[in-house]
Parts: structure tokens; C-alpha cells; sequence
């Protein structure tokens, strides 16, 4: 990154207070375990398995391997650090970018041997391989509780399921690997989304039903899976799925858990660590400020612009609305007012005043509205638009009717959560909308078969049973 190069590749935990303990013995068998395994179909071990059930002898090891999975949210190297808000950013119509570094992304014209392409792959199916190994090692383990084993298979089925959430929205069908036997691995070709999304379901109960209903396990602090984490996670997966009746009664669960979580009237504080309106957020690394904000923000030095908001984005904001104002910024260069995302604004080493936050409650309440327009509650619809509306300053919605509810409610989910964790690409393919919308926004490069990325070539030519996606080489 452009003010802390040295420091984009160093692998850091998500290390709240229960996991700083763990740093030091997770340090060499978890880096053993991802460079044996850094990229799923490249690997060519002497045998059929990459691990064996000896690894998980003990709490400790098992414990370094919970911690090793949580490497994919790292601050500054993981798969979900700040790329995964700001590429799928790029390809919708959010971001923008001073220079050509991302010209791919905002063209649609991605090649299926860009590097970023193919570190979002290998890192998910880095941290899948290392989930099912730890799924597999606490079924064959005598050494370990009945309950600490089905603890750590729980976060590691959450943590699969959650890659596997990411894998189908950028790249559509892709392999389903639910094994360490490397031999069955890197001959799987690409799985049907809806048989992905069965597993997905059945990784989020088991972690549902499974893990704690506070945060205990990282000492109160809001950095690791627990119940409503997975029940979060449910809820969305259900509405990817059109499943409102699910989808409903899991964000209602959230939603009426008032003893943990509450909207934020304040919006200066929704991305501060452990705040009501987290469900899950991520720790800092040592720097103490999030690997978003250092990427998105214009350098503190130069002032130059690099990460901006499309002309489209800032004309969507209503009149009025507080989210403009806390959650956007100006900056006048050249002559030039550039306007770029303010929703982590902190850059103050060691401060730890933001946390990247993954789940909000804000998403829950228009995960319900959206169900319960599918199920024509309209008056329950209205008033939980309206709780997100009146939060950001605004009035009460005016919609009465399906389609306009359903207006209203894409409108909130693309001001609520622009630049955040890829919303607004998922949102216009999942809605059936992103060829009219890309396609009026970008004339000149969209076509219908950029919704989903390349997969990376690479992986194609070191298995022969996977596909590439339509539209790429």
C-alpha cells in the first residue's frame, strides 16, 4: 500500500485479546501450513494428504490452527483485506480510480491472468483446505473436549462457508472442496452455485448452533465468529437465495438481540471497535488503523487523490442525508474537487479508533425489509427502511408499494454500504439489474458476461476439468 509498502505482506491474526496468546506458537505451523498449500491445484505432495490428524494432538496446535485461519482476514495480505471493498467497487459503479493500476476492474475487461484474480482464489482455497483439515483432525482427535472440538469446527465451517459465499458472487460455479485429500482435490471441476449454497447453509447452522451467544471467546471484543455471526451470515445467504421467510426470521433474531446490538445514532461511530452495531468486526495488526483506510484515503503527505467516488455514487445521496457528510470527503487538487470514501478515517499509528467491520446490524434491518416486501408486510418493509433512513437524517420512506419498497430498499443498500465488501456488485447481479445499470454507466466496455470474474488461468491449466466463466479466453 502507498503509505506502508513494507508492511502489505506480513501476515498478522485477527488477534483480539483471547488470541494475542496465540502469535507466537501459530507463528511457524501456520506459515508451514500455507506455503505447503498456497495455491489448491498447484500442490504435489508425496502423498494424498497435506496434513494429518497428528497436527490437532493437543489445544494448543488446534488453537494455532484456528488462529491460521483467520490469516484470510489479515489486515494487510488477506483475501479480505481492503481490495475485497474496493475491486468489486471498481467493476460496479462506486469507485474510481486516479491512474491505471485498476483499469481492468472499471472497464470490465479483466483478464483471466490478473494477479489480483488469482490471489482472491488461492488465498480462499488456501483457507479452505486449512478449514477442512481442521474439521478433520477434531473428528479424529482423542486429546480434545467434546466441546473444544466442535467449537473449532464451527468457526472453521463458518470460515469455509464464508469463503465459498465470496467464491460463487465473483466467479460464479466453482469447485466445492470439502476434503484434504490433495489427489481428489485437483481433479474437481466446477460445482453448480445452488449445490454450494446447500453447503454454505448447513456450515452457518452447524456454527449457529454451535457456538457461543456472546463474545466470550475474544474476551468481548467483536473479532471472532460466534453465534450471531453465523446467524448474520444465514440471513444474507438466505436472501441470495430467495428464501424470505428464512431470511426474516434470522435478521429478526439479530435484530431483536437488543442486549448486544443497537443502530448507532451516531455514524462517527460505526466502525469504532465493539460498538452495538458490530456483529463482527476485524482486529488492527500493530499499525493500529485499518488497512482500508491506508488504502483509500489521499496520502496524508502528498494529498493526492487515488481511490474516488463516480459522479454516479455521490448524485445518489439524497439532500439531507448524514451519511454524505460522515461518510464522504472533499479534497481539492489541481484545481479539481475530488470527492472519496470517508467511512474509516483514521490514520494515527497505534490509535485502534476503527475496526474494519465486516457485519453490521444496518444490514440486517434491510435484509428484513427486503423479505418482507417478497412476503407483502408492507407496514413491517416501511418501518425498517425507515430506521435506516431516519438514522442517516432523512424522513420516513414514501414507498407503499412493492416495487417502489423495492426501489427504496436497493437505494439504502447502495448509499449504506457503498465501497463495503463488494454490496453493490452482488447486489445489482443478485437483482437481476447489472446489465442495465453497467450497461448505461459503461456503454463502451460492458458486456453481460463480466458479471462474474475469470477464473484464473492458471488454475485452468493445471486442471483440466475446470471451465473457464463465458466471455473470457
Amino acid at each position: 500500500m502507498k503509505k506502508d509498502q513494507k508492511n502489505k505482506y506480513r501476515l498478522h491474526f485477527v488477534n483480539g485479546i483471547v488470541l494475542k496468546w496465540l502469535i507466537v506458537v501459530t507463528g511457524v505451523f501456520t506459515l508451514s501450513l500455507l506455503n505447503s498449500c498456497k495455491k489448491l491445484i498447484e500442490v504435489n505432495p508425496s502423498g494424498s494428504t497435506l496434513l494429518t490428524t497428528s497436527v490437532f494432538t493437543d489445544s494448543v496446535t488446534t488453537q494455532s490452527a484456528l488462529a491460521g485461519l483467520y490469516i484470510v482476514f489479515a489486515p494487510w495480505g488477506g483475501a479480505y483485506s481492503s481490495g475485497i471493498s474496493a475491486l468489486p467497487g471498481f467493476s460496479a459503479d462506486e469507485l474510481q480510480y486516479v491512474g491505471t493500476n485498476f483499469d481492468p476492474f472499471i472497464t470490465n475487461s479483466i483478464l483471466s491472468t490478473n494477479g489480483n484474480i488469482s490471489s482472491i482464489w488461492s488465498n480462499n482455497y488456501s483457507t479452505i483446505y486449512n478449514a477442512n483439515a481442521i474439521i478433520e483432525g477434531m473428528a479424529a482427535s482423542k486429546n480434545i473436549s467434546v466441546r473444544f472440538q466442535n467449537q473449532a469446527i464451527a468457526e472453521a465451517r463458518f470460515i469455509r462457508a464464508f469463503c465459498y459465499f465470496y467464491l460463487v458472487n465473483l466467479y460464479g460455479d466453482v469447485p466445492l472442496v470439502l476434503t484434504t485429500n490433495v489427489n481428489q482435490n485437483i481433479t474437481i471441476g466446477r460445482t453448480p452455485t445452488t449445490d454450494i449454497y446447500t453447503q454454505i447453509v448447513a456450515d452457518l447452522k452447524f456454527a449457529q448452533s454451535t457456538l457461543p451467544a456472546d463474545y466470550s471467546i475474544s474476551a468481548g471484543t467483536r473479532t471472532r465468529i460466534n453465534k450471531w455471526v453465523a446467524t448474520a451470515m444465514l440471513a444474507r445467504v438466505y436472501l441470495y437465495n430467495s428464501d424470505w421467510v428464512n431470511a426474516e426470521v434470522q435478521a429478526t433474531a439479530v435484530i431483536s438481540n437488543s442486549a448486544l446490538f443497537n443502530l448507532q445514532t451516531d455514524l462517527t461511530k460505526v466502525f469504532t471497535p465493539g460498538n452495538t452495531e458490530a456483529i463482527w468486526q476485524l482486529y488492527n495488526d500493530n499499525n493500529g488503523y485499518t488497512s482500508y483506510a491506508n488504502t483509500v484515503l489521499p496520502n496524508p503527505v502528498t494529498k493526492i487523490p487515488t481511490y474516488i467516488l463516480t459522479p454516479s455514487l455521490i448524485n445518489a445521496f439524497e439532500a439531507g442525508d448524514t451519511r454524505k457528510t460522515n461518510w464522504t470527503n472533499t479534497l481539492v487538487y489541481s484545481g479539481t474537487t475530488y470527492t472519496y470514501p470517508y467511512k474509516y478515517k483514521s490514520l494515527t499509528s497505534g490509535a485502534n479508533a476503527e475496526y474494519y467491520t465486516i457485519l453490521r446490524l444496518a444490514e440486517q434491518y434491510l435484509i428484513r425489509a427486503e423479505a418482507r416486501v417478497k412476503q407483502n408486510n408492507i407496514i413491517g418493509a416501511q418501518g425498517d427502511i425507515t430506521a435506516i433512513r431516519q438514522r442517516a437524517g432523512l424522513a420516513a420512506t414514501t414507498a407503499s408499494t412493492s416495487a417502489a419498497l423495492l426501489a427504496a430498499i436497493a437505494q439504502e443498500r447502495r448509499i449504506e454500504f457503498n465501497c463495503e465488501w463488494g454490496h453493490r456488485w452482488f447486489d445489482l447481479k443478485r437483482t437481476g439489474t447489472v446489465n442495465a445499470v453497467i450497461g448505461a454507466l459503461k456503454p463502451t466496455f460492458w458486456k453481460t458476461t463480466a458479471a462474474f470474474y475469470p477464473i484464473p488461468n492458471g488454475q485452468i491449466t493445471l486442471n483440466s476439468n475446470l471451465t473457464q466463466n463465458a466471455g473470457y479466453n
